[in-house]
């Protein structure tokens, strides 16, 4: 059981780490910053929140098939996709990219929070 926690509060930071890391590249600041926070916070929160979730189906005897899964990873791929693209030099995120950057972690994390419905 101690394990599961584990997974569980790695998956909380990793997500926590993933949307600190698109707030701060959304939010209007130096290109550099927004860069950094693109690839030094969101990215190894993606990375540590798929760790995670792939530990948790593990644990819980899970196919990575389950559509909400499925929902949950290509949402949050697609997030950390558009992360990247606003950080690129040169770009400013407008309303409209951002609004779609955080529409897919809005999507993500409710495929993962509903998943049983």
């Amino acid at each position: 059981m101690s394990f599961w926690l584990v997974i569980r509060l790695l998956k909380y930071v990793g997500m926590l780490m993933f949307a600190m890391g698109i707030a701060g590249t959304l939010l209007p600041n130096d290109q550099r910053v927004r860069q950094r926070a693109a690839l030094w916070i969101a990215t190894p929160g993606f990375v540590l929140t798929w760790f995670a979730g792939y530990g948790m189906t593990r644990e819980l005897g899970l196919s990575l098939g389950e559509p909400w899964i499925s929902i949950s990873m290509v949402a949050s791929m697609a997030a950390l996709h558009e992360t990247l693209r606003a950080s690129e030099p040169g770009r400013t995120p407008s309303r409209l990219h951002a609004a779609l950057i955080l529409g897919l972690l809005l999507i993500s994390l409710t495929s993962m929070v509903v998943r049983h419905v």
